[in-house]
């Protein structure tokens, strides 16, 4: 659905990539690695200094909202309303953009604003509005006219969680009709609950392109056991761990989960020892990220 073929532009640099119809793609790395640049280029804001960029087989050459209808875009620096205008009076504009009939118009918007909770202020100018009203209904002008691309920069904020629920239920069913989504968030929480895929953009580079496990696994694949013991300290010399040590009846256990499992480790415990409780504590996509920045911090 959305291809990079070899594509640079300011800091980003020989990008290839395909993001297949139906992905929930989730662009992480640190400010000024390219993910705006990135995201620009897909929806046509931006046009490659080298390389192209393919929506639907099609390259992309500009974004024209009432032309393709096939992209929904929102940035956080580029506003979708008219400041003066209130909401419903901005909404009627995009139908007009979009083409969309009025009757049809009616169904999408009101399942739209009830979906996100704008309906209750949707006769309010958006200059009123406050920044977590503003985005619930930016959301809905990005999806109005049921795009098969959605690009999201920072979609959370000053959402509050129920509003952020509601975007992740609206993702995921969309993604399921074959929608393709990216979402550029610093919040990596949310990327991680949405996202089935994960780009990773350092310096302009596309350093990983894959799913959220793998990405851990292959930058901070350290899980932490903790074993409440019963009995004796077991022997762990002959595991290949990388250091534990035992504290108030406490054996806390620092492994790489590539060379060894936690069950194998737990069938070690048990064979020599009583135990009372277990707890593991596995990476995440934030305990990736700053592990490969205090590594570039080492080099």
């Amino acid at each position: 659905m959305i291809s990079f073929d070899n594509v640079s532009k300011f800091i980003l640099s020989n990008i290839n990539i395909h993001i297949p119809k139906g992905s929930v793609v989730g662009l992480v790395g640190a400010s000024g690695a390219g993910k705006t640049t990135f995201l620009r280029l897909a929806c046509g804001f931006l046009q490659a200094d080298v390389g192209k960029v393919y929506i639907d087989g099609n390259e992309q050459k500009s974004f024209s909202v009432d032309k393709t209808g096939k992209i929904g875009a929102l940035f956080a620096d580029r506003p979708l309303f008219s400041d003066s205008e209130s909401v419903c009076s901005n909404f009627e504009a995009l139908r007009i953009a979009h083409g969309i009939s009025k009757w049809e118009f009616e169904y999408r918007y009101f399942k739209l604003a009830s979906e996100l909770g704008f309906d209750k202020f949707d006769g309010q100018k958006i200059s009123s509005l406050s920044l977590g009203q503003r985005r619930r209904a930016e959301l809905g002008a990005v999806l109005l006219h049921n795009p098969k691309v959605l690009i999201l920069d920072e979609p959370t904020s000053g959402l509050d969680e129920n509003a952020k629920d509601v975007l992740r239920k609206i993702i995921e069913k969309r993604a399921a009709e074959g929608v393709t989504v990216i979402i550029s968030s610093h919040d990596l929480a949310d990327i991680s609950q949405v996202c089935n895929r994960i780009a990773f953009l350092d310096k302009g580079r596309l350093l990983y392109y894959g799913s959220e496990e793998l990405f851990i696994r292959q930058f901070v694949p350290m899980d932490v056991m903790n074993v409440k013991l019963e009995g004796g300290l077991p022997d762990l010399e002959d595991l290949p761990v990388d250091r534990y040590f035992i504290e108030n009846n406490v054996l806390t256990i620092k492994y790489n989960s590539n060379y060894i499992t936690s069950a194998e480790i737990l069938r070690t415990i048990v064979s020599q020892t009583k135990i009372a409780e277990v707890n593991i504590s596995k990476a995440d996509i934030e305990d990736a990220i700053l592990k490969i920045e205090r590594d570039k911090e080492n080099e």
